[in-house]
């Protein structure tokens, strides 16, 4: 049975702040949570129902395991059908090297404001081995509930760090670290030189990159439209444009 005091907890880290507050994430369903025990973050309380703790919990002896019922699942699960498991974990602590992150090929968020698109980006970065993504202060919180499951578990591998983005984009640019921006009306992605190191900056999804950090682009970026009809799409989601960058940058080198 979950005491009133965890039920709290859990139900209050939908926000960020009771986030920061607990320095806890919630983690849902079988496939995440599976993915959460394989990683390095270190797990408070996983909460399940009894079937799932005979054929898991055996193996993990050093975490507080809790037994739930239907009833109290469903009041602390985001979930339409209840999922067998619900994990908290500490939220991690990364530290920014701005030496490591000029050697790579690195993410710059700015002003993503949806989780979904948040989680989305991560996944992408995820699969074409990006590790570093900065993050200014008007992003979303990567630790959001929506972000964590539409990251499909990427955020337990990839290092995200909230910063001041200009002074960062400064400091790297020292590094010789060319700065990518992508923007509607950029050079083609598909002609223009690319580089395997570098910070590409994704913008806001509805204003794109932000007045201050557009003079700090080496290059500007953009994804052609191809189709042939005059009302074609007019913009890309910026989840389905940061695939598209990372997939050609990525075949540059092969």
């Amino acid at each position: 049975m979950l005491s009133k005091q965890v039920t709290k907890i859990v139900q209050n880290l939908e926000k960020k702040k009771f986030r920061e507050k607990y320095n806890l994430f919630k983690i849902e369903g079988t496939k995440l949570v599976g993915e959460l025990l394989q990683s390095h973050l270190k797990i408070r309380y996983i909460i399940a129902f009894s079937q799932w703790i005979k054929s898991n919990g055996p193996h993990l002896s050093d975490i507080s395991i809790l037994e739930a019922s239907p009833q109290e699942m469903h009041a602390i699960s985001n979930f339409q059908s209840l999922p067998e498991v619900i994990a908290l974990a500490e939220i991690p602590v990364y530290h920014y090297s701005q030496e490591k992150v000029s050697t790579t090929l690195a993410l710059a968020l700015n002003g993503i404001q949806d989780p979904g698109n948040l989680g989305t980006i991560l996944r992408v970065a995820d699969w074409f081995g990006i590790r570093h993504i900065l993050c200014d202060r008007d992003c979303a919180n990567v630790y959001n509930p929506k972000c964590i499951q539409a990251s499909m578990g990427a955020i337990f591998r990839v290092h995200p760090y909230y910063l001041e983005l200009s002074q960062a984009i400064q400091k790297l640019k020292s590094y010789d670290y060319p700065i990518f921006g992508t923007f509607l009306d950029g050079e083609n992605i598909y002609t223009t030189t690319l580089s395997t190191r570098g910070l590409i900056i994704m913008g806001n999804e509805g204003k794109g990159i932000s007045p201050e950090l557009v003079p700090l682009t080496n290059i500007r970026l953009t994804i052609p439209g191809f189709a042939t009809t005059e009302k074609a799409t007019e913009s890309l989601n910026v989840g389905v444009a940061t695939g598209i960058i990372l997939s050609e940058f990525k075949r540059r080198i092969y």
